[in-house]
């Protein structure tokens, strides 16, 4: 089995390519040198220079997938932004591994076709895999609040979320938020049935709020 790419090339988990590829360089330069030693230690240099190259390939090619990943989400941001949630869940079902952001991701496709209970576990999901991630935590009480009623507050359009990360990943502003659509969905039609329904309640404790019905 091989050994941790990162730890053989003394970086940590945060390394860029180009970090990669200096420590491999560097690293690459030290064991050639010692190589032609007769004995042991001509031995373990190979050994050391044969792993070193292997774990220059295994971190570049996480790396490389990272960045895909990321254009993944940027790419369902825009699905999601433009309404076509078929192909927003078809790019989420070709990522494999499956972080806290794709669990984000997935929350906010359930909350456009309006599944909200998956939309909110996918969401629990993401928090639990990322507890830190002020993202995810400020989303689901803003979920929290909207089914619950809200006071207005927290109806202005905001740019968290999946926005600030489209927009950071394609280098522009972007106005999308996934879960801004709780305040777009209130039309005029809900606020005659919210009325209907007060004015029955005001009729059973002797009022009357609409006269006309």
């Amino acid at each position: 089995m091989r050994k941790d790419p990162f730890i053989v090339l003394g970086l940590d988990k945060g390394a860029t390519q180009s970090e990669v590829q200096s420590a491999y360089e560097s690293l690459r330069e030290e064991y050639r040198s010692r190589i032609h030693i007769e004995g042991d230690e001509g031995k373990k240099a190979a050994k050391k220079l044969a792993e070193i190259e292997d774990a220059y390939q295994d971190a570049m090619e996480m790396l490389s997938k990272g960045s895909e990943v990321k254009d993944v989400y940027t790419h369902v941001a825009d699905l999601l932004k433009k309404g076509d949630l078929d192909k927003a869940q078809s790019a989420l079902d070709n990522v494999s591994e499956r972080n806290a952001e794709w669990h984000y991701f997935q929350s906010a496709v359930y909350h456009s076709k309006g599944w909200n209970y998956e939309a909110k576990s996918q969401l629990e999901m993401a928090i639990n895999m990322d507890p830190e991630n002020q993202k995810y935590k400020d989303t689901l009480e803003r979920m929290k609040r909207h089914e619950e009623g809200g006071d207005g507050s927290d109806r202005a359009r905001t740019s968290s979320g999946a926005n600030a990360d489209a927009a950071s990943a394609g280098g522009q502003q972007r106005s999308y938020d996934p879960y801004d659509d709780y305040t777009r969905r209130r039309t005029a039609s809900d606020c005659c049935t919210s009325l209907i329904c007060a004015d029955c309640c005001c009729e059973c404790m002797g009022g009357d709020l609409i006269r006309c019905c």
